[in-house]
């Protein structure tokens, strides 16, 4: 839970720098203000698409926003793959694969299944897979190479 509880304090100070109050960022990225307010009070758990639009709008990475890191860099976001893609590219760096996953984590063969069906992952399993592989989060979803 410390993930989303940092992520809830980045995002407030981050909105805050912005002069943004939970309503009219809700506007500008498309989610309910309450979302929002769960988010910043570390309540709820962000999916990955909407991760995504946070920082890209705040400019920043997402390895930031999360608190995995307190480099402020700038991400130029390209447009990013779809993540089972960027997931197996991955893994194919780090010599893994999803049977390894399956047998040594929690990420069960089902996890691979629903995301190429399109369930768009959520920031604990992100977080999660990140450290499994040793990388950053914006190189786990293709934002960074």
């Amino acid at each position: 839970m410390g993930n989303l509880s940092k992520f809830g304090e980045r995002l407030t100070e981050l909105m805050c720098e912005a002069e943004l109050k939970s309503e009219k960022f809700s506007s500008i990225i498309n989610v309910s203000s309450s979302a929002i307010c769960r988010w910043r009070r570390g309540d709820g758990t962000i999916n990955l698409s909407n991760l995504v639009t946070v920082a890209d709008y705040f400019n920043c990475s997402i390895d930031y926003l999360v608190g995995r890191s307190d480099k402020d860099e700038i991400i130029r976001p390209a447009t990013l793959p779809p993540f089972p893609q960027q997931l197996r590219k991955v893994l194919k760096e780090k010599g893994l694969s999803r049977y390894s996953l399956d047998k040594n984590t929690k990420f069960k063969d089902m996890y691979f299944t629903r995301w190429d069906k399109g369930t768009i992952p959520l920031l604990p399993n992100i977080i999660e897979l990140a450290d499994i592989l040793d990388c950053s989060i914006d190189y786990l979803v293709g934002r960074e190479s």
